[in-house]
């Protein structure tokens, strides 16, 4: 699929939520056109924190996703693009975004909208990398530490998902960011993207300010494509898309060129098909995304999958009753028994 095209519909990165099981899950009950990973620290890839890789494994799929990262420091980029193109992602987005406290007092996430500059050098380094990558430079020519590169490695050959490396020379590079920090900043910073090179902007309608709290303002998002239009630049617009249908007629009304939905998609995987699932299919969904946790993380139980478990739960008859039990779980045996009995 051709990323630049219009009418794009995605799953939005998430952090804390949209990891390799989450992604297959949604893929393959709702089959977005595109979707994301979760944000993963640059410099923790270069300090050799191998569980960080665990938010990059992947399913085989034919679907495009793309790998978020995120970090103050443009020299770590680098080894952020050669991991993320080794393993054969279909993109590079920098999370300009995220207001979560400890990352934005570091200088990431959405403090980026604070400091211009430092974007901008984090972008020349995602596209000197790409220029790089063009040109025959491979993973194993980084100075990544080794067992960064051996895990990097084993993942592209033990997973029926893994790549080699990718099949595309030109690999997008795109930014994931808000409307503004405090308040409104698209008249700056969308021409300043555009001017940095991005190929594509994923833009939220709201403020750091206001995290996830009151309404997105899909206007700011229309006076954003008015920059981009006539230019390479895809815009994607991002906040309250509650349905298909939504998305469609955000894509309509404000001009973007796609549409990400994230929180319409905890614990539904049909959204993307706009089906409403029985509470049959409602169970067998959670059996079996929480399979799929136990697959990609032998190392841990099922008390991260909770809340997915709870998510599952919404709009169903007794739903209270049966969240209450779902918070209790830690293996499959506890879930298999718990939905058992309803």
């Amino acid at each position: 699929m051709n990323l630049s095209q219009p009418g794009i519909i995605a799953l939005a990165p998430v952090d804390g939520v949209t990891d390799a099981a989450f992604r297959q899950m949604t893929d393959e009950i709702g089959k977005p056109d595109v979707m994301y990973t979760e944000f993963v620290t640059t410099e923790g890839l270069f300090r050799g924190r191998e569980t960080l890789l665990h938010a990059l494994d992947k399913h085989k799929t034919k679907t495009p996703i793309i790998a978020q990262f995120f970090g103050p420091h443009p020299k770590f980029y680098r080894y952020a693009f050669f991991v993320a193109a080794e393993l054969g992602y279909a993109g590079i987005d920098v999370n300009m975004g995220c207001p979560d406290t400890n990352i934005v007092k570091k200088g990431g996430g959405a403090a980026l909208l604070l400091d211009l500059p430092r974007a901008k050098e984090i972008i020349k380094v995602l596209l000197e990398s790409r220029i790089e990558w063009k040109n025959g430079k491979r993973l194993v020519d980084t100075d990544l530490p080794e067992n960064m590169q051996q895990k990097v490695i084993s993942m592209c050959h033990s997973r029926e998902g893994g790549n080699p490396v990718s099949n595309q020379a030109d690999l997008p590079i795109s930014v994931k960011t808000r409307i503004g920090y405090h308040s409104t900043q698209v008249n700056e910073v969308i021409p300043f993207l555009i001017d940095a090179g991005v190929d594509r902007i994923a833009l939220h309608g709201r403020t750091f300010d206001a995290r996830y709290s009151g309404r997105a303002d899909w206007t700011e998002i229309a006076k954003a494509n008015e920059f981009t239009k006539g230019t390479d630049v895809s815009l994607w617009g991002n906040g309250d898309v509650n349905s298909i249908s939504d998305a469609e007629d955000k894509m309509k009304t404000y001009g973007v060129d796609g549409v990400l939905i994230a929180r319409a998609a905890f614990g539904n995987p049909w959204i993307f098909k706009e089906y409403q699932p029985t509470f049959e299919e409602r169970k067998k969904a959670m059996l079996y995304h929480a399979q799929l946790f136990l697959q990609y993380r032998p190392d841990l139980d099922l008390r991260p999958m909770r809340k997915h478990l709870s998510w599952y739960c919404k709009g169903m008859e007794g739903s209270a009753r049966l969240r209450d039990h779902l918070m209790k779980v830690s293996t499959l045996e506890d879930l298999k028994k718990i939905l058992e009995s309803v």
